[in-house]
């Protein structure tokens, strides 16, 4: 039988932190009290989706997961500051350096973190460097691709009040004017190929909703619905 893994103790540091200051701006964004219930944790969810991406990249990859996985769990610690990448990294390195996370890949981390802020690079620019920063741009973007972001939108703020085509045009506009270069401005070929599937599926979405919205009862719905799923 296969020993469990132990989590590190900076993990869990790392983690605890990452909570604390995500619960803080959720609540200052849903306008609640500390310690009451937030309507929806998006800081948090967002934290916790980037981690599982840089683990899956660092493994495929072959890139150092303590510098992914740290850099994942510490990348928006600042998100409320201004210039919260440089701002993160340099509280992530007096975090850790409390702890028993290995000194020597501290700085890797707050170059991570330092250069993760954005939501797409110049068209043509050279790959993020090292690896592990390229990783943690990359799985910070790809959790704002896919049809789960489309539900995190619709589960925020922005989206409370609206109507059914109010948070239609809400989401196109995410898709088609936020997001579309992001898919591009991946580092790493894996990355891009992901990104490119989680955009396009973003699109069909947004065509298939526009579509049972404009012809709700229309008996050849089913003919509209398959030719936009072969696009």
């Amino acid at each position: 039988m296969p020993t469990e893994q132990r989590t590190p103790q900076w993990e869990v540091t790392c983690r605890s932190l990452a909570d604390e200051r995500a619960r803080l701006e959720e609540e200052t964004e849903w306008g609640v009290s500390s310690g009451n219930p937030v309507p929806y944790r998006f800081r948090w969810e967002h934290v916790c989706d980037v981690v599982k991406g840089a683990r899956f990249l660092a493994t495929e990859l072959t890139a150092d997961p303590d510098i992914a996985v740290a850099s994942a769990w510490l990348h928006d610690i600042c998100k409320t500051q201004p210039s919260h990448g440089a701002r993160g990294a340099e509280e992530a390195q007096l975090v850790l350096a409390q702890t028993d996370f290995p000194h020597a890949k501290i700085p890797g981390v707050a170059h991570a973190i330092r250069h993760h802020a954005g939501l797409f690079r110049p068209q043509g620019a050279e790959p993020l460097q090292p690896l592990e920063t390229a990783i943690l741009w990359d799985a910070d973007k790809l959790s704002k691709l896919g049809i789960p972001q489309i539900a995190a939108i619709l589960s925020s703020n922005w989206a409370q009040g609206k109507t059914m085509p109010e948070r239609h045009t809400l989401v196109r506009e995410y898709v088609h004017e936020w997001i579309d270069r992001t898919a591009e401005s991946m580092n790493t070929s894996l990355s891009r190929k992901i990104a490119r599937v989680r955009y396009q599926e973003m699109v069909q979405f947004v065509q298939i909703w526009q579509c049972q919205q404009n012809v709700p009862f229309d008996p050849n719905i089913g003919d509209h619905l398959q030719a936009i799923a072969i696009r």
